[in-house]
């Protein structure tokens, strides 16, 4: 058996805490050496959707969002466009045969504010948001009016045109999911609103924008749902 004296293996020991003295301290200055690039690589995000739904109801919808560095808060600005020829759903329903077609512009605005459960580009989310908007509708029916001749004011029936302003305020509050995946973006949601008219519109009998949330002159609470295909620019 190889002994080994109380002077050399106090040597060795001296020597082998040395080396590690050195090892720690290279290390210690290379990482003071290499700068935290963290925050660096830590960017807001920008995305840019539209609601296809949408569409059924003569409008466009484009929606922006924007998430700032570090948070789970993200801000969605709205833009609508409504355009096109429509009908009264509920007459088409009870008389399909006979149901004019009616024209509709106008345009909305909107603001929502999104809180993402995780800190990640894909999250379940709960977001709540105020929307305006402003619409004309125009019909063409059948009714009485009245004209003036030598003076004298006359009534008459037949055709006649009215245009009528539609101005609403929506409120809602949803439950979604959005999934980023290759940047383009995927978003479901579901939850609740109320829907204002700020200048009581009257159709006088003759139409019923009014049965459900998403007709243009209802009053009251009711489901929304939807969901938004798009792309994040990072």
């Amino acid at each position: 058996m190889i002994s080994i004296k109380k002077p050399v293996l106090t040597i060795a020991v001296v020597i082998g805490l040395s080396v590690f003295a050195k090892i720690g301290t290279a290390t210690a200055q290379d990482q003071t050496a290499r700068p935290d690039t963290t925050d660096n690589d830590a960017k807001s995000s920008l995305s840019l959707a539209i609601q296809p739904m949408f569409m059924l109801n003569n409008a466009g919808k484009i929606d922006l969002e924007w998430q700032p560095v570090a948070t789970k808060l993200a801000y969605v600005f709205t833009v609508e466009v409504y355009s096109g020829r429509i009908k009264d759903v509920k007459a088409v329903f009870d008389n399909p045969s006979d149901v004019p077609w009616d024209r509709i512009n106008g345009a909305g605005i909107g603001i929502a504010q999104k809180y993402k459960f995780k800190n990640e580009r894909s999250s379940p989310y709960l977001a709540y948001g105020l929307t305006y908007r402003y619409q004309e509708i125009n019909i063409e029916t059948k009714g009485f009016f009245t004209y003036e001749q030598d003076g004298l004011t006359y009534y008459d029936y037949g055709p006649l045109e009215k245009n009528l302003a539609v101005s609403s305020g929506l409120a809602t509050a949803v439950f979604g999911y959005q999934k980023i995946s290759d940047d383009f973006l995927y978003d479901f949601y579901f939850g609740f609103g109320y829907k204002a008219q700020f200048n009581n519109t009257e159709f006088e009998g003759l139409r019923r924008f009014d049965s459900s949330i998403v007709n243009y002159a209802y009053k009251g609470f009711g489901m929304v749902a939807g969901f938004k295909i798009g792309y994040q620019f990072r």
